[in-house]
């Protein structure tokens, strides 16, 4: 059965809401108060759950610390997930030093980037290696995700690069849709900033003349 891409991003949204009711010492929590705290309704809630299964008994409510653990292990497959970022620029640095995704179980082990002045340093204590190198390496290191932060003009050498490798997801910050020629499926997602600007800007505009 086939699952919902907004099944799938919303229980993502209740996982986190899940671990910071866990953080407070929340122990049961009802499908009504989830859906306060996740912007929902009971019902999707009850409906996103069924696709994986029974979670509690009606009225009893969901506990909050095995619920956690059962989203988690439908979202992550692995406890640990080996990450890397394409593009040490600006974004890339930030982003390799953001330490909560280790924190979450996605370890970003490397860097890659094309300038031989940043190649060789490291960034959060990560090193940068040359691009050229990013199918070896990725696969020594066993890194299947790869965050992309490079430039739009630099796409076009990037995909046949990234076509190489083993790499089994992206997710890509250029707003623009890749075009990687290979046999197996690379999962990609595309995190357009600029459009969600646009969204935000039309949500605020017809916000006020409600």
């Amino acid at each position: 059965m086939e699952i919902p891409f907004a099944t799938i991003e919303r229980i993502s949204t209740y996982l986190r809401c899940l671990k910071r009711l866990k953080e407070k010492g929340i122990k049961k929590v009802s499908s009504r108060e989830l859906s306060g705290f996740t912007k929902t309704t009971p019902e999707q809630i009850r409906k996103d759950l069924s696709y994986f299964g029974r979670f509690g008994k009606t009225g009893a409510g969901y506990d909050v610390s095995i619920l956690t653990r059962k989203l988690e292990r439908i979202l992550k497959h692995k406890k640990i997930w080996n990450v890397c970022i394409i593009g040490a620029g600006s974004l890339g640095s930030a982003l390799a030093k953001y330490n909560a995704f280790k924190t979450e179980g996605y370890d970003i082990v490397a860097l890659f980037d094309n300038d031989p002045q940043k190649i060789g340093n490291n960034i959060g204590g990560k090193e940068i290696y040359s691009i050229e190198s990013f199918p070896e390496i990725t696969e020594k290191i066993g890194i299947e995700i790869a965050i992309l932060t490079v430039p739009q003009e630099a796409i076009e050498e990037i995909e046949p690069i990234i076509s190489k490798s083993k790499i089994r997801g992206i997710i890509n910050f250029v707003p623009q849709l890749l075009n990687i020629k290979t046999r197996r499926k690379i999962t990609t997602l595309d995190v357009d900033l600029a459009q969600k600007m646009y969204i935000l800007s039309y949500l605020i505009k017809n916000k006020k003349e409600e």
